[in-house]
């Protein structure tokens, strides 16, 4: 089976140098600029799971020219337009297209352009950066990457390319709903983003101030109540695991988001926080919280844009 990714940031570069180190057809899809960087140092991981060091098949869209059994996107969602648009001659009558993106806007946007029957859903549960000279460092102990198709019935082609993912060097798992494990991912996704960049400061940092506790737990609460109202309910289980990793006393964790805004760079805080507080406002759910998170990062934005 031949793979497609789509970007070599952290996460596409994490995921594909795996699959390539287990003996996968793997072809990175980037711009010039990576491109050149990648041909001259091949592509670096370092991880707790081992170091890799590869040398990458890679091409720019100008050299893409033909259909890729599976192809995965790793891009930012403000990114989705152009990501589109980049695979397009690569889609072909037997393509999957596996998206590892934030949130669950995106999907609608896939099916429209690509067609339900060849877009799956995935969800990438990791923590990483990408260096100034192109290295990715894995910076925690999850390395999980969950696809599954859209209607729970999965194709030949996806169990073909399970098999492969499964024996990467990673955490694989075919879900056969995959649609709540995105959910899931966005819940406490937008409360860790909401808080760390309101906040500016990890979990541990704010749960050690006056109402930090009270505001990450209360803000957990809205996100919770507005999945719930558009059908998606997490078990106990997932609840708690949500709440005692966000009410961990000196935990360093943070949102790769916030990494964004000490950075000045942009955000998917539209994506994220904007895509949930939409659905608030469609479910009628009072979300003040999030709600001012979500506006602390426009004004960010605003400034950052001039």
């Amino acid at each position: 089976m031949r793979l497609l990714v789509l970007g070599a940031g952290a996460i596409g570069g994490y995921f594909g140098a795996r699959i390539h180190a287990a003996g996968g057809d793997v072809t990175f899809l980037v711009r010039p600029g990576r491109a050149a960087q990648m041909r001259e140092r091949g592509l670096r991981v370092a991880s707790p799971f081992g170091d890799l060091r590869i040398t990458p098949k890679v091409i720019t869209q100008d050299q893409l020219s033909e259909a890729f059994e599976l192809i995965i996107l790793s891009c930012k969602a403000y990114d989705l337009a152009s990501a589109m648009a980049a695979i397009a001659p690569a889609v072909g009558g037997q393509s999957l297209i596996a998206p590892l993106l934030n949130g669950v806007r995106h999907i609608d946007a896939l099916t429209a352009r690509f067609g339900r029957d060849r877009t799956l859903g995935g969800v990438a549960q990791i923590s990483a950066a990408l260096e100034p000279d192109g290295a990715i460092r894995h910076l925690n102990q999850a390395h999980d990457m969950i696809i599954g198709a859209l209607d729970g019935t999965v194709p030949p082609a996806l169990e073909t390319a399970s098999g492969l993912l499964a024996g990467a060097g990673f955490d694989f798992s075919l879900s056969d709903d995959i649609v709540h494990a995105l959910w899931d991912k966005m819940i406490f996704l937008t409360t860790l983003a909401g808080a760390t960049c309101l906040m500016r400061a990890d979990v541990g940092t704010i749960l050690a101030t006056r109402n930090g506790k009270k505001y990450i737990n209360a803000l957990l609460d809205e996100c919770l109540a507005i999945a719930e109202a558009h059908g998606h309910v997490l078990s106990d289980k997932r609840r708690k695991i949500c709440r005692d990793t966000l009410n961990t006393h000196d935990s360093p964790l943070l949102a790769s988001m916030l990494r964004d805004v000490e950075a000045g760079k942009p955000t998917e805080a539209e994506h994220i926080l904007g895509d949930m507080l939409d659905r608030a406002d469609a479910g009628k759910i009072d979300a003040p919280r999030l709600s001012l998170a979500y506006s602390h990062l426009q004004a960010y934005e605003r400034r950052r844009q001039g």
